[in-house]
């Protein structure tokens, strides 16, 4: 239960190294001799390199610079603590082993001992050592500066964090107390005192600071809702609900919106469903939540209908209440237009979203959600339209929506089209890479970040679907390489290239059949009961003449697709158990297994060549 945002963290390294290169140009040279001076004069001139690095996120070239510094003066504390640091966080065996860590943490300690009390150098440091469970350490650095400046509340939060980590309750109470008496009783220090208490075991307790706060605050309603919460930790629902109660009749009518939504989460867990929905209500509809905390509740409650399989009345209801509230709130709008979908009312969800684009066309996941319904509507043209002008819209077209409308283009067979959005989208974000060629990745790698290279793996992915579609198996390939490359266990490219590999009635190269058994099968062990992999993995052990294995997998497959799966698919899984059926010497199975195909395909000719002939024939 103790909050640990008040920690001094990683947001601060950048500072942190800025105030040691400020320490590191104006400390003063050793004064015992002409040789000392020379070498912290040798050292500072490759500890201001280091910091140069540093700033540019080389930390690489910064380490060992550092290190060249800290090796010429080793009584240059800055350097000692920059490159001890660093020592600290190399992944390497040798340094990783205690001893060296404990060199490691020596070496950088050196700073702190020459300046005990300058605050972020230290701070820094600490924050090291406690990320490599030295809380010793950092414990010691935080009373250090405790100790000089015992006014500095930042140290007393994180110490009263740490003590409590370690087990030292004593000690994280009284740093708690200090924090309180220099800046006040506050409900977040109440929280952190009832966690330390309930760590201790001490209920009592718990309960005790918290009804004197509510004496001390008694039109405050957040203490008593805490005290509520605190009566449902410690499994006393009755008492829970009382507080709840008497918290909410503290508020003023259409008022007491946080306090509805603690008692709707505690109607929630205790099952009743009517109470809950009630609560949810009141408190959507109440003065004191602003609008963003409304969408929040309103989005975590249509979750649960939908997971529910419940009542969608009861949604309908808070949006026509809400949108008569918020009727200028594009965010209401395309929530209304996801409820709507998720009902597969897809043409009321693209009216919504229609609204929510005419107050803000800047915002691309609207865009993305209207292409969508379109879609799902069958309005090919219509998707493409608006793709359109979202590029118009938008200064920057996220690749999502290139995806998108290339699957778009993909859907009515124009694989040309698709194809040249995907290579737009390239040119756009990963300039000098085409879709025929095998990445540069060492090129790709000064425009790839985190957040795009799932979206990149789709492209490749959707591009290689589009190559093959076209005859293209070459360029489909390369580009199903390139996906692996940028992640090996991505379990669909695994997938679908293993099953291009070996789907068509040419003789299968040794080589690439080696590559669609491995791949297949890697792709169903990160994902065992994906239908989908299941029946490339069948079609790949039939292709191998392994028809008895085949077998079973495909009637995992089967038994795996869900209700809601579309006959035409459905159709796919079937003919391949057929096929399978055949070449097991049960021709009678077979043809049965590919009426029902037939079925759910109607159109497919070659279906109804295997049935009318009762044999099996390659698509």
């Amino acid at each position: 239960m103790i909050s640990r945002r008040f920690r001094i963290t990683g947001g601060l390294v950048p500072l942190l190294i800025l105030v040691a290169t400020a320490l590191g140009m104006y400390a003063a040279s050793p004064t015992s001799g002409s040789e000392a001076s020379k070498r912290r004069a040798a050292a500072r001139h490759y500890y201001l390199s280091a910091a140069r690095k540093s700033a540019v996120g080389d930390n690489a070239s910064a380490a060992e610079l550092y290190k060249k510094a800290y090796q010429i003066d080793s009584t240059y504390s800055e350097a000692a603590l920059q490159y001890g640091v660093r020592r600290l966080g190399m992944p390497s065996d040798t340094l990783s082993t205690p001893a060296e860590r404990q060199t490691s943490k020596l070496i950088a300690s050196k700073f702190m001992k020459e300046y005990p009390g300058d605050f972020f150098p230290n701070i820094f440091l600490s924050n090291i050592l406690e990320r490599h469970n030295d809380f010793e350490g950092s414990i010691a650095i935080l009373e250090t500066l405790n100790g000089v400046d015992p006014g500095n509340t930042d140290v007393l939060q994180h110490l009263a964090a740490l003590y409590l980590d370690s087990h030292q309750f004593d000690k994280a109470m009284k740093a708690i107390a200090d924090y309180e008496r220099i800046e006040g009783e506050s409900i977040e220090t109440l929280i952190r005192k009832t966690g330390m208490m309930l760590a201790m075991g001490d209920t009592t307790g718990a309960i005790a600071a918290t009804d004197r706060m509510i004496e001390l605050n008694p039109t405050n309603t957040q203490y008593v809702v805490f005290k509520g919460q605190l009566y449902s930790y410690i499994n006393q629902p009755d008492s829970a609900l009382k507080t709840l109660q008497y918290a909410e009749s503290l508020e003023k009518p259409g008022y007491g919106g946080p306090v509805k939504i603690q008692l709707a989460d505690y109607y929630r867990n205790e099952g009743d469903s009517v109470m809950y929905d009630a609560k949810i209500y009141e408190a959507l509809l109440s003065e004191d939540l602003d609008f963003e905390v409304k969408k929040d509740v309103l989005l975590y409650y249509l979750q649960t209908i939908i997971q529910d399989n419940a009542d969608r009345s009861r949604g309908d209801k808070l949006f026509t209440e809400l949108r008569s509230q918020y009727p200028h709130e594009p965010d209401l709008l395309a929530l209304s237009a996801r409820y709507s979908a998720s009902k597969s009312d897809f043409a009321k969800a693209a009216e919504d979203m229609g609204y929510a684009l005419d107050m803000d066309h800047t915002n691309a996941e609207y865009w993305e959600q209207a292409m969508l319904y379109a879609i799902m509507l069958d309005d090919n043209a219509g998707a493409d339209a608006l793709f359109q002008r979202a590029r118009a819209a938008l200064r920057k077209v996220p690749m999502r929506l290139y995806s998108l409308a290339g699957s778009n283009a993909m859907m009515t067979d124009d694989y040309d089209k698709a194809l040249q959005l995907y290579q737009i989208c390239l040119d756009e974000n990963f300039p000098g890479q085409e879709l025929s060629r095998t990445t540069d990745m060492q090129a790709l790698g000064t425009f790839l970040t985190l957040d795009n290279i799932s979206d990149l793996i789709n492209i490749y992915q959707e591009a290689g679907d589009a190559y093959y579609k076209k005859g293209m198996r070459k360029e489909s390939f390369i580009n199903y390489e390139n996906a692996l490359a940028l992640d090996p266990d991505n379990a669909l490219s695994l997938n679908n290239y293993s099953y291009f590999l070996v789907e068509d009635a040419t003789p299968v190269e040794e080589e690439d059949m080696q590559k669609a058994d491995e791949m297949s099968l890697r792709a169903i062990s990160l994902a065992p009961d994906n239908p989908v992999y299941l029946d490339t993995r069948a079609w790949v052990l039939f292709r191998k003449g392994e028809y008895k294995e085949a077998r079973e997998l495909e009637e995992r497959a089967l038994e795996n697709l869900s209700e809601s799966t579309e006959p035409d698919d459905r159709a796919e899984y079937e003919g391949h158990l057929g096929d399978i059926l055949f070449m097991l010497g049960q021709p009678e199975e077979a043809v049965a297994e590919w009426k029902k195909a037939l079925e759910n395909r109607p159109d497919d000719e070659l279906l109804k060549k295997k049935v009318k002939n009762r044999a099996f024939y390659y698509e």
